[in-house]
């Protein structure tokens, strides 16, 4: 092979090479900038999902509308900072937050209209939607929880039934992590959260007629 040096060239003066470096610095440096622009917005964007959902749980619905009108500006500022950098919105770095406001989002139409936004109506990719549609079955579980402990048997067993819709309708999904990060774990906990609530909405169902029976007599 012929040396470099005998040719009159070096390594370091390889044509455009210098210039392709200086390239890739000056758009890590933006990619690294934009990162730390958005985690501002994503610290935002946490904090007003979790307000949401506990405004949700305590029937204050009008509250947690704000919140999530505040936390749906927030998304669309994400995605307009991060439009360049699609890298970033689809990581956990992103995607986590997401999930969340997604998961809140999914709550509070369930709640107070009986139904669930779409993944365009919430600007979320459907792998995060998909993530935070399971998680908010924990979130309807305590909905149960909160119903039965009210002695609201009906209310228990409607949102019982969404429970049960969701997994139903998601524990079809089967992907490897790569495609979508953690969808087994959370259809494990799913399914576990809904087995342990069917169970316990059955005794009160029981109790409830047993008292009914009693009080007959």
């Amino acid at each position: 092979m012929e040396d470099l040096h005998h040719r009159g060239t070096s390594v370091s003066e390889i044509e455009n090479l210098r210039e392709t470096i200086e390239n890739i610095r000056e758009e890590l440096d933006a990619l690294d900038e934009a990162r730390d622009e958005a985690q501002v917005i994503l610290r935002d964007l946490h904090k007003l999902s979790s307000e949401a959902v506990y405004e949700v749980h305590r029937g204050n619905l009008e509250e947690a509308r704000d919140k999530l009108d505040e936390a749906a500006e927030l998304v669309s500022e994400l995605h307009d900072l991060l439009g360049d950098f699609p890298e970033l919105l689809r990581t956990g770095f992103a995607e986590n937050h997401l999930q969340e406001y997604a998961e809140a989002e999914i709550l509070y139409s369930i709640v107070k209209d009986r139904r669930a936004p779409s993944p365009e109506e919430i600007n979320v990719s459907p792998r995060a939607y998909l993530l935070g549609l399971l998680d908010a079955v924990g979130e309807l579980r305590r909905i149960v929880v909160d119903a039965l402990r009210e002695g609201d048997l009906d209310r228990a067993e409607e949102f019982l039934n969404v429970m049960e819709e969701i997994y139903s309708l998601t524990m079809t999904f089967d992907y490897p992590r790569a495609v979508v990060p953690n969808l087994k774990r959370k259809q494990d906990v799913a399914r576990s959260l809904l087995e342990r609530t069917r169970s316990e909405v059955t005794i009160a169902g029981k109790t409830e007629e047993l008292k009914k029976t009693l009080e007959r007599e």
